[in-house]
């Protein structure tokens, strides 16, 4: 029977009796993480964070992880670890997200660290019809360390790199040029109000979860696999495909249910690999690795489909003879009739290959021949002959083809 994480972690919470042991090593410990003063336990608004998670805590949990935490927590503690943020970062996670891929902010932030779409783009992330990064666990976690080193470098203190990654550093430039210091106490003082509600509670919550977890039982729990004593260091493991390829496929592959491959690839807005990338990273269960390596093979891709954004004016003939895809598959593709008129709309044209890369040169494989070939690069026989003259109809393993000018 499974259990809830988060529940078994906070039953020792009970225990804790209210307010903070200014002696207690630990607790002055996670302060110094964040660059924070010892003084700060003294704030009574820290101490009504803290109280307040841990009766959410003590309640509900922190959020119901039974699917995932286990995979989540191991992998986000390992990609933490090799950067230069203090490990409770873990943490702004939990605030952020409870670990969920899709959540989404009423402000239109997405993924597990809450990106809004522009600042996402800035980390590198790409945002677009086939795919958001901002959900791809490994991805995001990586720009959003990344991102929070330079916003560490930028002001000097892990705090307030915390409260610029919440309100932006413009903001909190103005907040410390108002306030005339960078005492966390007065920053996040509300009745001065140098910073936003938001922003204030922000970064109490995460410190105030932090200082929960310096319960033993909790660290042990929330750093290890739920349902084993023995640590994971990468539950998760990445292999790349082609474009095109399907998740339903990858699971079928794996004998694996579909909802769960697809909560690891939560950034696949289709659930399939994007066009134009002849290899992009896709995440199965480490435990799965060798099964992939000797089941998975590449499949044709039929079905998939480029987009084609029609020039005024521009005629079905003209596009079926510039991607040589019948005219008659163009139309049924897209359910648009003989007389429509497409201007100035995209259009998607069906295709069995890499036709965007448009390479010049392709290596033959073994058992491959002139008619694959030619299958594979959406060309007739006789073209590719044309700029083969002396190939023969069997291709040899490595032989070289040309097939772009």
């Amino acid at each position: 029977m499974k259990r809830r994480l988060l529940l078994i972690l906070c039953i020792p919470l009970l225990l804790i009796a209210g307010g903070f042991d200014p002696n207690d090593q630990k607790k002055l410990d996670v302060l110094r993480h964040f660059d924070i003063p010892p003084y700060y336990l003294k704030d009574p608004y820290l101490h009504d964070a803290y109280d307040q998670k841990k009766r959410e805590c003590t309640l509900q949990g922190i959020t119901d992880i039974t699917e995932g935490g286990d995979v989540f927590i191991p992998l986000l503690s390992s990609l933490i670890a090799q950067s230069d943020l203090p490990s409770e970062f873990l943490f702004v996670v939990l605030i952020e997200s409870q670990l969920s891929g899709n959540a989404t902010s009423s402000k239109g932030a997405a993924g597990l660290w809450q990106f809004m779409e522009s600042t996402g783009k800035l980390q590198g992330l790409a945002v677009n019809q086939f795919v958001d990064e901002r959900r791809d666990h490994i991805k995001s976690t990586r720009a959003a360390t990344a991102y929070l080193s330079s916003l560490k470098k930028q002001f000097g203190k892990w705090y307030l790199a915390l409260i610029a990654y919440n309100c932006g550093d413009g903001r909190l430039n103005r907040a410390i040029q108002r306030a005339g210091t960078i005492d966390i106490r007065i920053l996040t003082d509300p009745k001065r109000a140098y910073l936003p509600p938001e922003s204030r509670n922000y970064i109490r919550k995460v410190v105030a979860l932090a200082l929960l977890a310096t319960d033993d039982v909790f660290i042990t729990k929330l750093q290890y696999d739920a349902y084993s004593d023995a640590p994971k260091d990468n539950p998760i493991a990445t292999v790349y495909l082609p474009e095109g390829e399907k998740i339903d496929r990858i699971a079928a592959v794996l004998e694996m249910p579909k909802k769960k491959l697809l909560k690891l690839n939560t950034h696949l807005k289709k659930g399939v690999t994007p066009p134009n990338q002849q290899a992009y990273p896709v995440y199965i269960p480490q435990d799965k690795l060798d099964e992939f390596r000797q089941k998975y093979r590449p499949k044709e891709l039929k079905g998939y489909f480029v987009l084609d954004r029609v020039k005024s004016g521009e005629s079905l003939e003209q596009l079926s003879k510039r991607y040589n895809v019948s005219k008659t598959s163009i139309m049924m593709e897209n359910m648009i009739g003989d007389d429509e008129r497409n201007i100035n709309r995209h259009v998607k044209i069906p295709i069995n290959k890499p036709f965007l890369m448009n390479p010049r040169i392709h290596k033959a494989k073994s058992g491959e021949t002139v008619a694959s070939v030619a299958k594979l690069y959406n060309i007739t026989i006789e073209q590719l002959k044309s700029k083969n003259p002396f190939i023969s109809n069997t291709l040899y393993e490595g032989e070289e083809v040309k097939i772009g000018d």
